[in-house]
């Protein structure tokens, strides 16, 4: 019998798989890297990555009645034809399955229905918009900033140098980068991501995020100066995902979800500008908060698409309940 629903979300740090019951009860759980065919230092390596993760978690593929695939770079359609093609030629056994972008990961978050805008700031962006009519957008490759947390990373990087450089105003995030990377100063600094030989991978620069989210709640302003910024994009984003949806966000007829490991961090400073921003351009947007990680959506995902109602007790139930390490970049 099909009792089983596989949930797979994968971005450009990991990639997670989950299966569960109908109940939401967790039978199974895998972990795999980066499973972005845009972003994974190969097509092949980003497949490798997401069937990995899939086949650790110990299911077979004629058990699953239904799978719900949200994968980073799933930007145009054929990159959805691209992996239905590879799951149907691996796990064509299953019930049925989706494949979309990330960005749709946490709409049923919400309140189950998936009809919400939501914004996801993790290691990189993911803004995704669903209206009632079944209408969806996602901010893909209309992303011209260097948002989420490799573009805190990397913007801190470059305000230290050029505090340094007396090209731009001081700032506490020159000792805390300086110390987070074991460096004497910014030059130092710079050095180890340039360098020809034996350089830092840019990656290394996403564990500045939390940095440059402590400085900013502590009142640096170049740091709350990068953080407003990514605030302002991620909404201007929101918008333009409502937008093409037939949704002014203004009106307040979607919900606004903030998720991802950057706007849920235990240092605020994201998540409150982001709010400050929404309640400036949309104040009658409804915005929530995720207590979930958006594996947890995708899982709500694959339940609703096979056939599972999503009330409230199902809600409740399909929360992280994870080991330590299962969820961290």
């Amino acid at each position: 019998m099909t009792t089983a629903y596989l949930a797979v979300d994968a971005g450009n740090s990991k990639t997670v798989a989950l299966v569960t019951d109908a109940e939401g009860t967790v039978l199974g759980r895998g972990r795999g890297g980066n499973g972005d065919i845009y972003g994974a230092a190969s097509v092949d390596s980003a497949v490798e990555s997401v069937f990995e993760a899939v086949a650790a978690t110990g299911i077979a593929p004629g058990d699953i009645a239904s799978a719900a695939f949200r994968i980073a770079g799933v930007d145009y359609l054929e990159d959805a034809e691209f992996w239905s093609g590879h799951i149907r030629s691996r796990l064509g056994d299953m019930g049925r399955w989706s494949v979309k972008n990330d960005a749709y990961a946490s709409l049923r978050l919400v309140d189950g229905s998936g009809v919400a805008v939501s914004i996801t700031v993790g290691t990189g962006p993911a803004v995704g918009a669903r209206s009632k009519d079944g209408r969806e957008e996602h901010s893909g490759f209309f992303v011209f900033d260097h948002l989420g947390g490799s573009g805190l990373g990397a913007n801190a990087l470059k305000a230290v140098c050029r505090a340094w450089m007396d090209n731009g105003p001081a700032t506490s995030l020159t000792g805390a980068m300086c110390k987070l990377y074991d460096v004497a100063d910014a030059w130092e600094l710079r050095h180890a991501f340039t360098r020809r030989f034996g350089a830092r991978p840019e990656t290394d620069l996403w564990r500045a995020s939390r940095v440059v989210l402590a400085a900013a709640g502590a009142g640096d302003a170049v740091a709350l100066g990068i953080v407003t910024d990514q605030a302002e994009s991620f909404v201007r984003l929101a918008g333009w995902c409502a937008r093409r949806v037939g949704v002014d966000l203004a009106s307040g007829e979607l919900p606004v979800l903030l998720n991802g490991s950057v706007a849920t961090s235990e240092h605020p400073a994201m998540r409150d500008a982001l709010t400050a921003e929404l309640a400036r351009v949309a104040p009658a947007a409804g915005v929530v908060v995720a207590d979930a990680s958006p594996l947890s959506g995708v899982v709500l995902d694959a339940l609703a698409e096979g056939g599972v109602y999503i009330g409230p007790d199902l809600l409740t139930r399909v929360r992280d309940a994870h080991p330590d390490d299962f969820l961290m970049t």
